[in-house]
């Protein structure tokens, strides 16, 4: 079976996916600013030594190369747990380069605060609890072979992939059974077979979302069923079939929008969760999330604040972790995001009932997510003491327009009528 892709996109081809591609470590001590490239990780009982080389790109075939997350993971844990440790960074880099990476953090020795050295430490930057969430390394994912076959593998795919989270891009791809060409949509899934080996499958695309089959009708109530929809994860384990080996195992599940499919990571595969945010996790709650379900937590401190904020923790299987929903503060809570873009005036407005109408900020304008200014209320919900985006207005205002609109519209195509009837009659009495 031969495997063409018909979407050509030479110029988002991933560097990753170039077979000389490798990625190594650079060891950062933040008490002196010196920088060194990593050449081997060695450990000897509760002892772990980093052997290192000058970050030069003549000695890129001595440099360390980043193949085993996991591995390095446990050894990161393990050598910043020494005393002598405390001064140390470990930063993830792609070798080629590790030297122009290195001259930006060389800045930091002459001035601590300099933006393109603390750019490239935070960018770089890599910690045991970040590579423990890696379940497949990059030289893992057949990049090459993708690209062979003309599919090209998106910075956001490719992160997606790594995680084992599910890959919303789809591909447009002919697949050569024989003779016989089929032409579909598929999503990239990365996966383990029975060896254990990492393979890369091809999802297809469904018209309708998969929980509406006739196996699994009775299986989703109408609830369940519109937070699927909406990408949510229900609140309990289902027992479906692992879509790799057939066996039945009890499962988190959700939908892929982008695939309409049902998406399910194993109960087994998710580690129990004791702590959240600080908070230790008693034996009721960890039981209830145990069997699928979420659990109100309260008293999670927030960093740098003395605002403490509660809610409904669950599992999250698009993100493949547990998040919270429903916040709840213990005073009214601006995101440092959206603070930064006020000025008083305007976190005034925000904390008051009438709360900030954006649309009126011509001068200085609010900026959502997406880059475009708000057009909505900006205020503080007295439930939750969290900012609520309010679109009533906006819709309201739209309404209005859309039910003036229509009598304007009406009236115009009645003219247009009569004209018509008129031109009709004309032409019947010239006959």
């Amino acid at each position: 079976m031969s495997e063409e892709n018909q979407n050509q996109h030479p110029n988002q081809t991933p560097e990753q996916a170039d077979p000389k591609y490798k990625e190594t470590l650079l060891l950062y001590n933040e008490q002196n600013g010196a920088v060194e490239a990593v050449s081997d990780l060695k450990q000897s009982g509760n002892q772990y030594k980093v052997t290192t080389t000058q970050p030069l790109t003549a000695n890129k075939p001595a440099f360390y190369e980043l193949r085993n997350s996991s591995a390095v993971a446990a050894f990161i844990k393990g050598f910043m747990s020494q005393e002598n440790a405390k001064p140390f960074h470990f930063l993830k880099v792609a070798a080629d380069k590790a030297s122009e990476v290195t001259q930006s953090l060389l800045r930091l020795a002459d001035n601590p605060k300099d933006p393109e050295g603390l750019k490239a430490l935070y960018d770089h930057r890599v910690t045991s609890y970040q590579l423990e969430k890696v379940k497949f390394d990059t030289p893992d994912l057949k990049l090459q072979e993708l690209k062979e076959m003309g599919i090209i593998v998106t910075p956001k795919e490719l992160d997606a992939m790594k995680h084992g989270l599910p890959c919303t891009e789809l591909h447009d791809v002919t697949l050569k059974v024989g003779n016989m060409p089929i032409v579909g949509q598929f999503a990239l899934q990365p996966y383990r077979d029975m060896n254990g080996d990492v393979q890369v499958g091809l999802t297809s695309a469904l018209p309708r979302p998969e929980f509406e089959r006739e196996e699994y009708r009775m299986m989703f109530s109408t609830s369940e069923k519109e937070q699927l929809l909406a990408g949510k994860t229900p609140d309990r384990l289902y027992e479906l079939p692992n879509p790799h080996t057939g066996e039945k195992e009890w499962c988190f599940a959700t939908l892929n929008p982008a695939t309409n499919r049902l998406v399910t990571i194993p109960k087994r595969d998710v580690p129990d969760l004791r702590y959240f945010n600080g908070v230790r996790l008693d034996d009721t709650q960890q039981n209830e999330l145990a069997l699928g379900g979420r659990v109100f937590v309260e008293g999670c401190a927030m960093r740098g604040s003395d605002i403490t904020y509660s809610g409904k923790v669950g599992f999250d299987v698009l993100s493949n972790e547990y998040k919270m929903t429903d916040y709840q503060f213990s005073r009214p809570y601006i995101s440092p995001q959206l603070d930064k873009q006020l000025d008083e005036r305007q976190r005034t407005a925000l904390l008051s009932p009438e709360g900030l109408d954006c649309s009126k900020e011509k001068d200085h304008p609010i900026l959502g997510k997406n880059g475009k200014a708000l057009t909505c209320i900006l205020r503080i919900d007295p439930r939750s003491n969290g900012v609520v985006y309010d679109f009533s207005q906006q819709r309201r205002q739209e309404q209005q327009e859309k039910q003036q609109q229509e009598p304007k519209e009406s009236k115009a195509a009645e003219q247009s009528q009569e004209a018509d009837q008129g031109q009709g009659q004309g032409r019947g009495r010239k006959r």
